[in-house]
């Protein structure tokens, strides 16, 4: 709990469009807000999160050139049905032209790679591509996220 703070402050300051920042939304779910951050290009301060809080990790693997990465990020983790399930999670953006030896790690051979880890970076499963409308792809992120909670 000691490091909430400092962690809070360090994800804050990075949010100014540093490599390793985290871009905030908020999702309003009837009387709640929930506030959807993702971690760009930290691998280690999302772990250390993850730790933190107990989340899963939701590393989305990408690259701005990747048209199905783009629509992911714009069409698909922008909706707030989707920022409410994702929520569940520490979240990660990983630009694997920035960071090769990750992707390499995690074998993302093809992009987008969405994975599913815990706080020690085990991977625990993934989904490769894109596949059908937001509303066809939720009910599989949820279910794919399910695993690890």
């Amino acid at each position: 709990m000691k490091y909430l703070l400092p962690l809070t402050v360090a994800l804050v300051l990075a949010a100014c469009g540093e490599p390793g920042e985290a871009q905030a939304a908020e999702v309003t779910n009837g009387e709640t807000t929930v506030e959807v951050e993702w971690i760009h290009d930290d691998y280690d301060a999302a772990m250390a999160l993850a730790e933190e809080t107990g989340k899963p990790v939701f590393i989305d693997m990408y690259a701005d050139w990747c048209r199905p990465c783009v629509m992911l990020s714009e069409d698909y983790f922008s909706r707030d049905d989707y920022k409410e399930v994702l929520s569940q999670c520490v979240l990660l953006k990983i630009d694997v032209d920035r960071n090769p030896a990750l992707a390499q790690r995690y074998r993302a051979q093809s992009i987008p790679t969405l994975l599913l880890t815990d706080a020690s970076g085990t991977e625990i499963d993934r989904i490769t591509g894109v596949m059908g409308s937001p509303e066809a792809f939720l009910p599989m992120i949820s279910s794919f996220i399910s695993q690890a909670l």
